[in-house]
């Protein structure tokens, strides 16, 4: 492939971007809520093709239990107009209820819901020629995790559980257990539940409408933590067969996961403007693990995959000598002989230059990334040679956040974008998955849940005052650390080529740590590298 050559501005890491035609600059991302995995993450990934991904304010997208602002976002959005982006991701639950855990409440009405769409709605007719990607999510079985729901969440999820079993059975043992379920909770929990999501359908089932009257150039419903059997799967089946009807099948996808909806729109926004679909191999730790259902999630991790993969732009292609890049999928309970293969395979692979991504999906209910797959992508500094990794939380968010990064990149190869800009940004994604997935969730997380049960009373679902001072205290010093000897381990000095010239990673400034919301369930982290020319050509 032929290098690029741009304008280096005093060795640091300001380019021109004059090297090939940028379709895409800016897209408006109205976000599923404030946090750092649907907010930060696919601003990072649309960066690796330079492209600047936009929110509204904010103080506008809430903060846990505090939901987001529909109106005042569809304000500012009138306000800023929606001519100057090249494409427009939205959560619909945003809009309609105030972002995903507002959605799981019935605060917001189905005729305010609907309000508030109809004027999103008029918004995209200002300018048909910005296409609009927008998700919503099926709503979890279990409420959201709170010191007031702590009572009676464990029940409220077998009741869903058993009931849907009931509705597929028919077995009197099971309606019993069911009915056991639903006299422990307490008065009201159990009608506001149903009617909450009944509205959601009756919703989903309009934004269906919608998109086959043009309001939405594509609608992805992703399901919310599941499990085999729910409330979601009749749900579905009502959603997807109405889809058929309309004859939309083709502009509607549904997806395992929502918090990494967000990056697949990116990456699918991006892609389909400069009309390019990479075709991706896979590769899994074990074949069985392929038909295995991850925690948390209703499908096989294979038919995850495959909805991450089309959700995102690509294409499955079994074939490695045809495809663009390789992903390798680390599948839960994978036999040795074949876990030892596919970790020889994998640090092959990268050793050789060859293009491979790496989702992390044996996360277990803890949704931790595993030590073994970490140690073997940074032995022998072996982590800035991959397309991307992740291994966070579900086996769809994981899929979901690696593909689209490496997609882009990909992207950034093939149109022949900005050189540098590229492999700064490459490397920043990866040092910030490596101690944000592995490190934040496997290590500081369970201490900070430690801390904050000390100080709390036993409990942990939410933090305030004093010991949120300290448990933020704790994850800063921590997350420092490791964030230190990562970099210092992995992306220091390490050098690579750009614009035909060789550059070195020199610093990381700018560091910024936090708990984004009052809890410890995710942490933030940003932070800037510095990349400086040097002589000679990159060594590896």
């Amino acid at each position: 492939m032929k290098r690029l050559l741009g304008a280096l501005c005093l060795g640091l890491l300001t380019i021109s971007c004059a090297q090939a035609q940028q379709k895409v600059k800016r897209i408006l991302l109205i976000p599923v809520d404030s946090r750092p995995a649907v907010t930060q993450f696919p601003e990072m990934i649309g960066d690796l093709a330079g492209v600047e991904v936009v929110t509204p304010p904010s103080h506008l997208l809430g903060e846990f239990l505090q939901p987001g602002n529909p109106s005042g976002i569809l304000n500012w959005l009138k306000s800023t107009g929606i001519e100057q982006y090249d494409a427009v991701v939205a959560s619909a639950d945003m809009i309609a209820y105030g972002g995903l855990i507002a959605s799981r409440v019935d605060r917001s009405s189905y005729n305010l819901a609907m309000i508030r769409l109809r004027d999103f709605w008029k918004i995209r007719k200002t300018d048909h020629h910005v296409p609009f990607y927008v998700f919503t999510a099926q709503m979890r079985i279990a409420p959201t995790a709170t010191d007031e729901s702590v009572a009676y969440r464990r029940d409220l999820y077998y009741w869903a559980v058993t009931d849907a079993k009931y509705r597929l059975n028919g077995d009197p043992t099971t309606k019993y257990s069911r009915d056991q379920y639903a006299k422990s909770l307490p008065e009201g929990v159990l009608d506001r539940y149903v009617q909450t999501r009944q509205r959601n359908v009756e919703i989903q089932l309009e934004l269906l409408k919608m998109t086959y009257h043009g309001a939405f150039t594509h609608l992805t419903i992703g399901q919310d933590d599941t499990a085999p059997i729910g409330p979601h799967s009749f749900e579905g089946k009502t959603l997807a067969d109405r889809a058929a009807e309309l004859k939309i099948s083709d502009r509607v996808q549904f997806c395992s996961g929502i918090d990494q909806i967000a990056n697949l729109l990116v990456s699918r926004s991006i892609l389909n403007a400069y009309n390019f679909s990479p075709d991706i191999d896979l590769r899994y730790a074990d074949t069985d693990g392929a038909n295995k259902v991850a925690a948390y999630e209703s499908k096989t991790i294979g038919e995850s995959l495959y909805d991450q993969i089309t959700t995102s732009g690509g294409n499955v292609k079994h074939a490695p000598e045809l495809s663009d890049y390789t992903i390798f999928v680390n599948t839960p309970d994978s036999s040795p002989r074949a876990y030892d293969d596919f970790i020889q395979d994998l640090q092959a692979k990268a050793d050789s230059g060859a293009p491979i991504a790496v989702a992390d999906v044996d996360l277990g209910w803890t949704g931790t990334a595993t030590s073994e797959l970490y140690l073997a992508i940074t032995t022998e500094k072996r982590a800035p040679k991959l397309l991307s990794y992740a291994g966070w939380n579900t086996a769809g968010n994981s899929m979901g956040t690696t593909i689209p990064a490496a997609n882009l990149y990909f992207l950034g190869r093939q149109a022949k974008l900005p050189t540098l800009h590229r492999e700064v940004a490459l490397r920043k994604f990866l040092l910030h998955r490596l101690v944000n997935d592995y490190y934040y969730h496997r290590h500081v997380r369970p201490e900070a849940y430690e801390l904050i049960e000390k100080l709390n009373n036993g409990k942990r679902d939410e933090v305030y005052g004093d010991a949120l001072m300290q448990a933020t205290a704790l994850v800063r010093k921590d997350m420092r650390k490791y964030l230190d000897d990562v970099f210092d381990n992995q992306f220091l000095g390490r050098a690579f080529e750009a614009d035909g010239k060789t550059y070195r990673i020199t610093s990381l400034e700018n560091v910024e740590i936090s708990l984004p919301w009052p809890r410890a369930f995710e942490v933030y982290i940003n932070f800037d590298l510095t990349a400086k020319e040097v002589e000679g050509r990159a060594n590896q």
